[in-house]
């Protein structure tokens, strides 16, 4: 048999060898996938967010907050990132940043509360259409080093390199290439040195468009995965799906040979580790992306509106998924600003990051001060009910078994820490973080609810007291929710007219103080301070004579 011959036979056979094999993988990785996706419902997919991830989740929300949003304050005090982690079930990166965002931004609007509600059910009653996304979501991959929005919006300042160049380098390789077949002995050497010129300089490149690389694969990935999930039945999202096929059509031409440039494919297949080296030696990737840098420009509107959908439907797949792992949870009922009359009622009510919550229930039409001893639950319940309160106007999902309230804009002043940057005291800080929450009274249309733990604790007890009923009082009497909680019993009577009372109790053993986290009415009447001191074993001597000491003054009024 002629050489030539052996030679086609056995190329075919490489090549019939590799599409069997690449198709084996494809329907393997599908069928991983499918079972992964399954087993994982109820769960958060990723296990680990290191601080340059979240930076880099965070980015879009910061390019897009408006006044309403929860503020850094009260983000923080309310450890809504360990919130965010535990929540988050998306599986794109788009999802990542934009349902960061979405929690970020509690809702007033009624009626996109109901449809996100709308949407939510679809994905709880339809496993294998909430699948077949998943699937297209999942395929999509995470690009965790770089946030895909601030790609996005870099779009028309991007810069190509010379395409003619990169292709002078693939047409250099395969004319010496030919050539050796004619004047192997001279051009061998040749075809040597033009492998090794094409494989520095193509690396060379690489280090400058290795993001423009992984952006584009990912935008190939998002085209492709997203014609795919346009053209599954719409099962009730028919809007987004027609939306998103107007959008795809945009990209055919820019995904058109999108193979040729190498986004780490998912799958890790023999197909594209053979085409890396191919992608090497004649600078494929770079000539096509030089194409594609060009082509993009002309529809960065349609990219982000592909990126809203997308981020809208992972994420309302993530809130879907963040209920089934709950044994606990309702849907909100809320009343939209407009028609709010203030107020709030839930029943069990629970924190979401505590393995065996306490809930508990109340139901009140004005602003309630908290009392009771130390580490009885005021800060906690005060955290759960704002928690819960971003949760109602977020991913309409509460931890409660009923739970009815206005929407709100929701403020915070809790965890506050010195400013040693700007030299400003802990004092300082607090009076500063109660401002904030005073003048959106003022200029809120929206009405407001407030959690503050231990008013102006930062200065003595006697301007504390003065001037802390004072500040809850107004708060009170402007219209806004406030939910406080203090160690000084002197407020529940100076506030009686505008607060109601609730309280935290514990029961007092002879060597042990027992919490049972459960809210009850009226004002606390104990207090447990020294007896903490006591039971975590301090000398008997310190106990013994604060507990004179407090004594005394309650006795005498002085110390």
């Amino acid at each position: 048999m002629d050489i030539t011959y052996k030679v086609i036979i056995v190329v075919s056979a490489v090549l019939i060898f590799l599409i069997v094999k690449g198709i084996y993988d494809e329907h393997n990785y599908k069928k991983r996938l499918y079972t992964r996706l399954k087993n994982s419902w109820g769960r958060p997919v990723r296990e680990e967010y290191p601080h340059e991830l979240m930076k880099v989740i965070e980015y879009y929300y910061r390019q897009n907050n408006s006044e309403g949003d929860i503020d850094d304050i009260t983000y923080n005090d309310l450890n809504m990132d360990t919130i965010y982690k535990r929540v988050n079930c998306t599986l794109t990166s788009i999802g990542d940043e934009y349902f960061y965002a979405l929690l970020r931004k509690p809702v007033t609007d009624i009626k996109e509360l109901e449809e996100r509600e709308r949407i939510i059910n679809i994905f709880e009653e339809n496993e294998e259409f909430r699948i077949k996304l998943q699937i297209a979501l999942a395929r999509m991959g995470k690009v965790n080093k770089i946030s895909v929005y601030q790609y996005f919006q870099s779009i028309h300042d991007m810069e190509g390199e010379n395409k003619l160049y990169h292709i002078a380098c693939a047409l250099a390789l395969v004319i010496s290439g030919i050539l050796c077949f004619i004047q192997p002995a001279s051009m061998v050497l040749v075809l040597i040195a033009v492998i090794i010129f094409n494989v520095l300089t193509y690396y060379k490149s690489k280090a400058k468009l290795y993001s423009y690389i992984q952006v584009f694969a990912f935008i190939v990935r998002i085209a492709g995965q997203s014609e795919e999930i346009a053209e599954v039945e719409a099962c009730g999202l028919e809007e987004y799906m027609e939306r998103l096929t107007a959008c795809t059509r945009k990209f055919k031409k820019f995904g058109r040979n999108s193979w040729l440039v190498s986004g780490g494919g998912m799958s890790g297949d023999l197909f594209d580790s053979i085409l890396d080296y191919v992608r090497i030696l004649f600078h494929i990737d770079h000539i096509k992306i030089c194409t594609m840098i060009n082509e993009i420009k002309k529809y960065d509107k349609e990219l982000m509106e592909m990126y809203d959908i997308i981020g809208y439907i992972d994420s309302m797949i993530s809130a879907a998924s963040y209920r089934a792992g709950l044994e606990n949870w309702c849907v909100p009922k809320l009343n939209e600003y407009k028609d709010c009359i203030g107020g709030m009622e839930f029943e069990d009510l629970c924190h979401p990051l505590i393995a065996e919550p306490v809930g508990n229930s109340i139901s009140v039409k004005r602003s309630i001060l908290l009392t009771g001893s130390n580490a009885s639950g005021k800060s906690t319940f005060i955290k759960t009910v704002a928690i819960n309160a971003i949760f109602a106007q977020t991913i309409h999902t509460v931890l409660a078994q009923n739970y009815k309230s206005c929407c709100y804009h929701i403020y915070s002043s809790m965890a506050l820490k010195d400013d040693i940057l700007s030299s400003e005291s802990y004092y300082i800080v607090e009076i500063k973080s109660l401002k904030r929450i005073l003048d959106n009274i003022k200029t809120s249309k929206v009405p407001i609810i407030c959690f503050i733990d231990e008013v102006l604790r930062g200065t003595n007890t006697l301007e504390r007291i003065a001037a802390s009923s004072q500040i809850l009082k107004h708060i009170a009497k402007s219209g806004a929710m406030c939910f406080a909680a203090t160690h000084d019993l002197e407020l529940t009577g100076i506030l009686e007219d505008t607060f109601d009372n609730y309280h935290f109790s514990e029961k007092v053993t002879e060597g042990d103080v027992i919490f049972d986290y459960k809210l009850r009415n009226g004002s606390t009447k104990t207090r447990n301070a020294i007896k903490l001191l006591d039971v975590t074993g301090y000398d008997k001597e310190i106990t013994r004579k604060a507990e004179e000491a407090a004594q005394y003054f309650l006795e005498y009024g002085k110390w």
